[in-house]
């Protein structure tokens, strides 16, 4: 009898978890019907403020550098590079660059770590202190981004918007890339695909820190990174949660080719546990909103986890679970679809299928240990 009334309880959530991690899935797909490229055309052009905060990058950053210094922005702007605390030859390779390029390039050299302090948030917050431009754009050191990517990313600066979320992506070569690089190239665009829906929808869920901009002046209205200078992670979606705490539409995805910008995946699952980890650790620190409806997919996922198990001791809870996963299966690749087209990379579709099978798993594993574990970080 208890194991009846058990097998009841558990077929009745996994049904609930699924009919709202469905509906959510349907209102991604018809928000991403709605996402178009920006039409700003101010006059004069804003100046533009790169950030690139760089610890030990010596060996990628010369070609970020490259391709930011090969800007076609016909407005003003400047490149600032923070040092932070670099032991290898970064610092060489900034100096070399500043000199060759004084008058776009500016190196803030960063010798000390204030204790519990995000090195990252600490490094944004000191350039942003220090450039002058009315719209920041951030990348990473390792990431390459396209001569036009200023230019689109400030068309999408309309009346009103705050925050532009830029799409990143990992590039992969058909036969060549390794395994676990195309299932992250398909993992990470699940993200995007996810993050340019919310946006539409006014539900900021996530954005990417190598491929972001804001105007400074929202930058110091909430006061930077206080109150979050201590997490770690999160110098991208926490900084776009205090924006969505009032004013969730000034915000949005650009989804311009000429401005996406391309990253390396981790060559290891060690790298990539740890990546993952990271990224759910700041989830607890979103708004109440975003945090219940992320709770309640991650519900979901750890749901159908459960009831696999379950499965060996129920046909009826094994029959469930398969229904639940098939369902996800096609509402997921069914979204997939559309944002595939959306941002111009059908060749990832064959990378689906073996990304649902471990999706589930991987997930609820990396969110546990990222809320109650720790990671490692440089």
């Amino acid at each position: 009898m208890l194991f009846s009334v058990i097998t009841y309880i558990a077929i009745a959530l996994l049904a609930i978890f699924c009919i709202f991690y469905l509906w959510l899935e349907v209102r991604f797909y018809r928000a991403l019907g709605t996402v178009r490229v920006g039409e700003s055309d101010v006059e004069p052009k804003p100046k533009v403020s790169i950030l690139i905060a760089a610890r030990n990058e010596s060996e990628g950053i010369r070609a970020t550098l490259d391709s930011v210094l090969a800007q076609d922005y016909t407005g003003e702007w400047e490149l600032w590079v923070a040092n932070d605390r670099s032991t290898d030859d970064t610092p060489k390779i900034l100096a070399e660059y500043a000199a060759n390029h004084p008058e776009k390039l500016h190196v803030l050299t960063i010798t000390d770590l204030p204790e519990g302090v995000s090195p990252k948030k600490q490094a944004i917050s000191k350039m942003i202190a220090a450039c002058s431009g009315e719209i920041l754009c951030l990348t990473d050191a390792d990431c390459i981004v396209q001569p036009a990517w200023i230019s689109g990313i400030v068309r999408e600066f309309e009346p009103g918007i705050e925050l532009v979320a830029g799409h990143s992506y990992i590039p992969t070569v058909p036969g060549k890339s390794k395994v676990i690089i195309c299932m992250q190239a398909i993992e990470t665009l699940i993200y995007r695909v996810a993050g340019t829906a919310g946006l539409a929808m006014h539900l900021p869920l996530t954005s990417t820190g190598n491929n972001l901009a804001y105007r400074k002046n929202f930058f110091n209205s909430v006061n930077g990174f206080d109150n979050v200078i201590k997490i770690q992670s999160g110098d991208d979606d926490l900084l776009m949660q205090k924006l969505a705490s009032d004013r969730p539409w000034a915000m949005r995805y650009c989804i311009e080719p000429t401005t996406f910008v391309t990253t390396n995946g981790k060559e290891t699952l060690k790298e990539l546990w740890e990546q993952r980890k990271r990224w759910a650790s700041k989830t607890i620190y979103y708004t109440p909103k975003i945090v219940a409806v992320l709770s309640m997919v991650f519900l979901f996922l750890l749901w159908i986890c459960v009831t696999a198990i379950l499965s060996i001791f129920s046909i009826e809870v094994l029959i469930a679970t398969a229904i639940a996963f098939a369902l996800k299966c096609v509402g997921d690749l069914v979204l997939i679809l559309r944002g595939l087209k959306v941002f111009k990379q059908e060749h990832l579709i064959k990378w689906c299928i073996p990304v649902e099978i471990i999706h589930a798993p991987f997930t609820v594993l990396a969110v546990l240990f990222g809320l109650f574990g720790r990671f490692k970080w440089k």
